[in-house]
């Protein structure tokens, strides 16, 4: 039996909802729980996730793995603080998570944008890496993608000022280790996104491929789609209507204005997605 059970609850995010006592930032990261065991994607910029985590009742120490979407900081920054909690413990992860990436400034300055911190300090500190960019299972029942086939011709995603140093070239930096989380649940498909570098639409004809399942319990997390233009954000929209979604919860790197216009546009589907929102499955 294929079918998991669980619940995920949304650790760090931009936005936090209602009198609260959580905290906000930009960065992304939701805690896992399920009937084969509990797993983190992403640990947030880092100020938040302890926090967060106290607040919602959510071990960190308790976690049977951790899976990092991509390497940027606001979404790795906070594997130190979690890291505190284990001797030892796998994170997965694309072997471009080091990556040396930055962004140019109009005023030419480089502003490093990668894993604010190094393999070697990170596994000093309890970090096993399992670097992999083929679709795996984590669990049965619960898969990373790996990295995403870039099939679709609109989603580019904000290329203006991405750049990353290979093999001591400078080169634009197309985030090539962007993965997901797939989970198969009694209501179909739970995609869990780190922030949809890949392209959303890319991501869901990927995940049906690999899974047969062509039917969306939900889909959570970061869409890019506040980030990457007009011409994506239009062809975008009319893609998701052609697919089978019960909740469409897009944050952290949706924006604000966009994810207006997503409710607006998914009627009864949509769901804003914040700091503690939970899914049950």
């Amino acid at each position: 039996m294929e079918e998991v059970k669980g619940r995920v609850t949304v650790l760090a995010d931009n936005i936090v909802v209602g009198r609260v006592d959580s905290w906000g930032e930009h960065g992304f990261s939701v805690y896992i729980e399920t009937d084969r065991g509990n797993y983190l994607l992403d640990t947030g910029r880092g100020g938040t996730i302890v926090h967060n985590a106290v607040g919602y009742k959510k071990d960190l120490g308790a976690l049977n793995k951790i899976i990092l979407s991509h390497g940027h900081g606001d979404h790795t920054g906070g594997l130190p603080e979690v890291l505190r909690f284990h001797k030892e413990i796998d994170v997965l992860a694309h072997p471009d998570v080091f990556l040396n990436r930055f962004r140019k400034t109009d005023s030419g300055e480089k502003r490093y944008g990668g894993i604010p911190y190094t393999r070697g300090h990170l596994e000093r500190i309890g970090a096993k890496f399992v670097l992999n960019e083929e679709f795996v299972d984590i669990e049965k029942g619960i898969y990373l993608t790996g990295a995403i086939p870039r099939e679709t011709d609109y989603e580019v995603g904000d290329m203006g000022n991405r750049y990353g140093i290979r093999d001591g070239t400078v080169v634009p930096e197309i985030v090539l280790d962007d993965q997901s989380i797939i989970i198969k649940t009694q209501r179909g498909i739970l995609l869990v996104l780190g922030c949809a570098h890949a392209g959303i639409i890319n991501i869901v004809n990927h995940a049906i491929k690999m899974t047969g399942v062509e039917n969306f319990y939900a889909i959570v997390g970061g869409t890019h789609l506040g980030f990457s233009g007009d011409v994506q954000l239009e062809n975008s929209i009319k893609a998701l209507k052609a697919y089978r979604i019960e909740h469409f919860s897009p944050g952290h790197c949706t924006g604000i204005e966009v994810a207006v216009r997503l409710g607006r546009e998914f009627p009864g589907t949509f769901h804003f997605c914040h700091v503690g929102k939970v899914l049950e499955f």
